[in-house]
């Protein structure tokens, strides 16, 4: 017999191997997130919220996992949740996606350089060919960080050309009353509370409140100065209010 031997029944017995990722073409995982986007109602949800007389609502990278383990049969499918329902894509979902590769195209002519690290994650992570079925967490996400980024590039552009001239509103402590425009919110799951940025005769404004009012809505106001700061998208003058009531116009 040789004194070298292959055969090792315990070794092989004790032998993780690891297996290739399964994966999808990125523009079809783009699909199936876009629809989980319009199944949440255009949102994307962190965390599962169940109901007692309506369906649930998964989160989204939940949504966009287990349509691809089902869709693939795969041993996992098993464990799916009881209540969980097969979807599929539609044409408009697949036009979105469209949509979304040309808009994050332009930071690839553009190059990243410039770009904070979570958006170049983002932007590298989309021009992939091709996504593991596990990890799609920035695939999930990616309807939403790109409404929002056509958002905040528009409102750039808006504050640059109508409110770069803002003046500050009153000083701190004053009482501020009057009509606003919403231009933007943000949820902070820190404070539980949307954060807005408005415009108030020409002077732009931000706040925080816990209900939520659209873009484009107005406003009655009554508030007070908290502080005199700068717009985060552009450098013009923006008043912090606090104790801040809204009312109907």
């Amino acid at each position: 017999m040789s004194a070298t031997t292959n055969y090792n029944p315990i070794g092989w017995a004790n032998r993780t191997e690891v297996l290739p990722l399964k994966k999808v073409k990125l523009f079809e995982a783009l699909a199936v997130a876009f629809a989980a986007y319009r199944i949440n109602k255009q949102k994307y949800i962190k965390d599962l919220r169940r109901f007692e007389e309506t369906d649930p609502q998964f989160p989204n990278k939940d949504l966009v996992r287990y349509y691809f383990v089902k869709k693939n049969n795969d041993s996992e499918a098993q464990f799916l949740p009881t209540d969980f329902k097969m979807f599929e894509p539609t044409q408009e979902d697949y036009e979105k996606v469209d949509e979304a590769r040309k808009w994050m195209k332009r930071y690839v002519m553009l190059g990243l350089a410039d770009l904070d690290e979570f958006k170049r994650d983002m932007v590298n992570e989309l021009s992939q060919e091709e996504v593991p079925i596990k990890g799609m967490g920035r695939i999930a996400y990616a309807p939403e960080f790109v409404k929002r980024d056509m958002h905040e590039n528009g409102l750039t552009k808006e504050i640059r050309v109508e409110y770069r001239d803002s003046q500050y509103v009153g000083k701190q402590k004053d009482d501020v009353e009057g009509v606003i425009k919403i231009l933007d919110k943000r949820y902070s799951r820190q404070w539980e509370s949307f954060n807005y940025t408005a415009v108030l005769d020409g002077n732009l404004v931000s706040f925080m409140n816990k209900y939520e009012y659209n873009i484009g809505d107005m406003k009655r106001i009554k508030a007070k100065v908290k502080a005199q700061t700068k717009n985060r998208l552009f450098e013009a003058n923006e008043t912090r209010l606090n104790y801040v009531k809204l009312y109907k116009v």
